[in-house]
Order: C-alpha cells, then structure tokens, then sequence
C-alpha cells in the first residue's frame, strides 16, 4: 500500500532568492519593477523499494505561499490557481534510491504594492500522498 511507503519519501522545498527586499518607490507607479519567488520542490525515495502512486488528476503538486501573521497564516498565492488539470488518474513512481521533480517552473511573481513585508512560508504538497512536508520560509522587507 502507498500510504505506507510514502511516509518514508523525503520532501524539501527552496525558495529562490528566499529573503528578499523590495523597493516600494514610488507607489504608484504602473511600471513597478515586478519581483519573484522560484520554488524547487524535491520528493526523494530514499528506500530500496520504488515507490508507486497515483494522483487524482494530472496535478502531481502544488505549492502555495502564506503571510505569517502573529496569530495567522494567510494564503497569498497558489501555484495551481487558474490552472486547468486533466480529469484523469496519473500514475506517479519514484524508483528506489531516485527523487521526483516537477516538469514546470515554480514561480511566483508579484509587485511590491501588492504584497506585505514580513515572513512568508511556503508548503508545497505532493498530491499522491497528500503530504505538505515541503516546506520553507522567507522574509520580503522594504528598501530602507
């Protein structure tokens, strides 16, 4: 049964460039440079047995970034959001020893008015096994 294999894959998710620090000047300016995040999200299969999963779809991941707030975490982007994904049951298998990668590019871009400074986290889900243990945090501060 995958449920039990899955628990012995390794996730790990880098943000690239992870602390950031942006020009908020001016505000209003409708040609702000644009910034962004590059998300690598690796599923390794650490064990010597392969490991075979489906997804419900053709959506093998997702990764989606939170404000952290002093006692909330707000969802502020989802890689998947506007996406459309095949209704059809994907086989996914990571063979002994080997990792998993997505075949697309991870990458959020945003403007600097439309977002806050502070810490963010990122947790990026791998769909076959429903696990978030992807996870990393950054910091988006302004210019000084």
């Amino acid at each position: 049964m995958t449920a039990q294999i899955s628990d012995f894959l390794e996730y790990s998710l880098k943000a690239k460039p992870g602390d950031l620090t942006v020009d908020r000047m001016p505000p209003t300016d409708p040609h702000a440079k644009s910034y962004q995040e590059e998300f690598d999200f690796v599923v390794k299969n650490p064990t010597r047995t392969d490991f075979k999963g489906t997804a419900p779809t053709s959506q093998k991941f997702d990764v989606e970034v939170f404000f952290v707030g002093i006692d909330h975490e707000t969802s502020v982007w989802k890689w998947s959001s506007g996406q459309k994904f095949s209704q059809i049951v994907t086989p996914v298998s990571i063979p002994a020893g080997q990792s998993w990668t997505p075949e697309q590019k991870v990458v959020w871009s945003f403007k600097a008015a439309d977002i806050k400074d502070g810490k963010y986290r990122a947790v990026a889900t791998f769909i076959p096994t429903g696990s978030k243990k992807g996870v990393t945090n950054f910091v988006i501060k302004s210019v000084q």
